[in-house]
């Protein structure tokens, strides 16, 4: 069941002006429940701008962006929207408020208006669910990169939303810290059923989606499985997008001359076809 859905959605900056940029153009797109979606595209592509979109930041210039069958132009209703569909954006520090980690967690529901047992609950089971417990009482800002990204992830988790959205949310931190949350993420997937919307330029963490969206000015260009869509390396490499290194090496060899299938996107897989040949 599709619980975001785009139709012909465009989106202009400085709409009206002489200086006026077209980000997103004509786009529709549906995400359904319970999937893990991810969406690259080289910089200026239009994909950070398609994720404000999702949940009312940004308002589309023309046509028209539902969650669960709600407008986002209505404006009596972003609340409800913003409550469904979360957004952890690329800088951590951007998004803590408090000096307290079980004061920052709380904040969302607390502007909710959620009772205070509640709020209890939630800062526990968010905590836990990023693998962050034992930093309850700790400050976030003396914390790793890694470690701050899962505590915004939690601060959003504790307004129970049903979708995760993940903004380059691993663009500025190291490789230990990227793989802590898109380990949180895929956890969240696949043991809560939250949907996951992750935005990224790191194609290692595509492979994890069960669904890839490519960009490319503005527009959608590819939408299929990781191992399609990278199969179509000549197409990503003239849109500026690399691939996955195991993909990257079986092309070189291909190109070298041996009788390789190119499409394959693990270690598993290229050792499988290599062993096929010996």
């Amino acid at each position: 069941m599709p619980i975001i859905q785009l139709q012909n959605v465009s989106y202009t900056y400085n709409a009206g002006s002489r200086d006026k940029v077209e980000a997103v153009k004509d786009v529709t797109l549906q995400i359904e429940e319970g999937s893990f979606v991810a969406l690259v595209g080289h910089n200026g592509s239009g994909k950070s701008t398609l994720a404000k979109l999702l949940n009312g930041l940004l308002l589309p210039t023309s046509g028209s962006v539902s969650v669960y069958g709600i407008d986002t132009k209505r404006s009596e209703s972003i609340y409800e929207i913003r409550k469904n569909v979360g957004m952890v954006f690329q800088n951590p520090d951007n998004q803590m408020i408090a000096s307290i980690v079980e004061d920052d967690i709380a904040f969302g529901p607390e502007n909710l208006g959620v009772e205070r047992e509640e709020i209890i609950r939630r800062v526990d089971w968010a905590l836990e669910k990023v693998g962050m417990s034992e930093h309850k009482k700790g400050t976030p800002f003396k914390m790793s990169g890694g470690q701050k990204q899962r505590l915004a992830i939690a601060g959003v988790l504790a307004i129970k939303p049903r979708v995760l959205v993940l903004d380059e949310s691993t663009a500025m931190l190291d490789p230990r810290g990227r793989r802590e949350v898109m380990q949180v993420a895929k956890e969240l997937n696949r043991q809560e059923g939250i949907t996951v919307i992750n935005i990224t330029h790191y194609m290692d963490e595509a492979l994890g989606a069960d669904r890839l969206i490519v960009m490319n000015e503005g527009k959608i260009v590819l939408d299929d499985t990781p191992s399609k869509v990278f199969a179509q390396h000549e197409y990503l490499k003239s849109i500026k997008l690399s691939v996955p290194p195991v993909t990257a090496l079986a092309v070189r060899l291909a190109e070298q001359g041996v009788p390789i299938d190119t499409a394959v996107t693990t270690k598993e897989e290229l050792v499988e076809e290599l062993c096929r040949l010996l």
